[in-house]
């Protein structure tokens, strides 16, 4: 099989043998992929230093199996967005996401434009924030895991901004006792609904719906690890 220039990001690469590479592609019509670049990573290399990740490409491949070999690569028509310290190991951090959430082979165009969107955002930003959180969360429901965030999961009542509540994984908010030491989440009304509207304003909103996403994504991701905040364990670099 033999497709041809699909716009692509290359989301995680690894050197194989010499001087060839394997590439974690993810392609808006193709969905996440994995690719053999073949002698990429030579001195005189002509495609080396265009797969980089974070940058838009035009990629084509050819082969059957898991593992295709790219035919060619060139730069879309698009300037790669410039990412440096936290913009870039949010960036990364979402990349990790799409590796391990994204089943191979399945085609996601919204969630595809979705990140494409989120890499220009971190660009331009200094609410890195909000971005990561609304990322997630649109990612969580494209993928079918779509958050429970004004419903009282037990009583079927509308959440209410003046009390707190204790988030269960797939089943969604639970109202409580604020001092209540539980091992679940505790977020205010106030909080779960902002969030629904898009909306992190204030510190408290940012603490609580953090760690709700984490909380989340934990439950999703299972055993696997997040490389990515180590990265953020770093001097001067705050966590996501």
């Amino acid at each position: 099989m033999r497709v041809e220039t699909q716009v692509a990001y290359i989301l995680h690469k690894r050197p194989f043998r010499d001087s060839s590479q394997i590439l974690d592609v993810f392609s808006r019509e193709h969905g996440r992929i994995s690719l053999m670049s073949r002698g990429s990573r030579g001195a005189k290399s002509k495609t080396g230093g265009l797969l980089q990740i974070f940058r838009p490409l035009l990629m084509s491949w050819q082969g059957r199996g898991e593992m295709p070999f790219l035919n060619s690569v060139e730069m879309a028509d698009l300037k790669a967005p410039a990412l440096f310290g936290k913009s870039q190991m949010s960036a990364i951090y979402i990349n990790e996401l799409l590796v391990y959430l994204l089943h191979k082979n399945d085609v996601h165009e919204e969630v595809f434009d979705q990140y494409h969107a989120c890499l220009y955002a971190l660009k331009e930003t200094d609410n890195i924030e909000l971005v990561l959180r609304l990322f997630e969360k649109e990612l969580l429901q494209l993928l079918g895991f779509g958050l429970n965030l004004i419903v009282d999961a037990d009583s079927g009542e509308p959440v209410r901004e003046d009390c707190y509540y204790a988030y269960h994984f797939e089943h969604g908010p639970v109202m409580c006792d604020q001092n209540r030491q539980l091992k679940n989440p505790v977020l205010s009304g106030l909080s779960l609904i902002a969030f629904e509207r898009n909306e992190i304003v204030s510190a408290q909103h940012r603490s609580e719906i953090k760690k709700l996403m984490r909380y989340v994504l934990a439950g999703h991701l299972g055993n696997k690890k997040l490389k990515s905040r180590e990265l953020f364990r770093r001097p001067n670099i705050r966590s996501t």
